[in-house]
């Protein structure tokens, strides 16, 4: 085989698709050696997507939320204190998830969000999945929980009911975190409104089957006097980690829990993965 330098290599482009079962040579400042994209990706390879594909989204008024609509959190929420989800949804995703620059081209890339995929990292081919159906793979607690007697299982079979899509974490790498940025418009109607924002997670095991159900919050928002009626854009940060074959399979959704009724108008999600 005929020796190459590393400069007359070709240079990677943007276009170019990577796969896992391609080699790369490197240098650890001892030995040079080849190395997986794989392999590699553990070390290296952070990435994010965004999309801003939530259902409820006003197709008459090209899914941008009008002036005081937007999701329900009720009475009866507040009362009963509701982890209330967001689902996505597919035709909300294929109106707006559409790239609006020219440079760098991203539209022969496959459209799995706003970048069309184009800074996920190595081997992960989305990080959102917007067609599944809960009520349609779990019609009944027994269909969804590991444990359907336990309290938790109840409580979290209650909360995905009737939700769609999911954050997909079927393509990462057991020791990833992720950062989820959520933005959301809220209206309190009420004054002195606390807000708890989550994910909703519930860790699946291998026959995706829950096990354990849990928020993971971040600090609460509080609206105070003067508030009641105004549209309040927040951006908050979410995290989880990705240590388990449970939680590469966990169904997760951003959430939100308040002591008042409040009006909720999700905006986007920005996931990044760190490594």
């Amino acid at each position: 085989m005929a020796k190459i330098k590393v400069s007359a290599l070709p240079a990677v482009t943007s276009s170019l698709q990577i796969s896992s079962e391609d080699l790369f040579i490197v240098n650890d400042g001892n030995k040079t050696k080849s190395v997986t994209a794989e392999m590699l990706s553990t070390k290296i390879g952070s990435g994010y997507s965004n999309t801003g594909a939530f259902k409820g989204k006003p197709l008459d008024n090209s899914y941008v939320w009008e002036a005081g609509e937007g999701i329900r959190y009720t009475a009866s929420d507040s009362e009963n204190g509701v982890w209330k989800v967001f689902s996505l949804d597919e035709d909300v995703h294929n109106a707006v998830d559409q790239p609006y620059w020219s440079t760098p081209d991203v539209s022969g890339l496959p459209n799995v969000g706003l970048f069309n995929g184009y800074a996920l990292p190595i081997g992960v081919d989305t990080l959102f999945d917007y067609s599944s159906s809960f009520d349609t793979k779990y019609p009944t607690i027994n269909d969804f929980a590991a444990n359907p007697a336990s309290a938790g299982s109840q409580t979290s079979f209650q909360y995905f009911q009737g939700s769609d899509g999911r954050i997909d974490l079927s393509g990462l790498q057991y020791g990833d975190q992720i950062r989820v940025r959520f933005a959301f418009n809220a209206i309190p109607q009420i004054a002195n409104t606390t807000l708890e924002p989550a994910l909703w997670y519930s860790n699946r095991n291998a026959e995706d089957k829950e096990t354990f159900s849990f928020p993971l919050t971040t600090s609460p928002v509080f609206f105070g006097q003067g508030t009641p009626g105004q549209t309040i854009l927040n951006r908050v940060e979410l995290s989880a980690w990705v240590i388990s074959n449970e939680d590469v399979n966990a169904l997760a959704l951003p959430a939100i829990k308040s002591n008042n009724p409040i009006t909720i108008q999700p905006l986007d999600i920005l996931i990044t993965v760190i490594r």
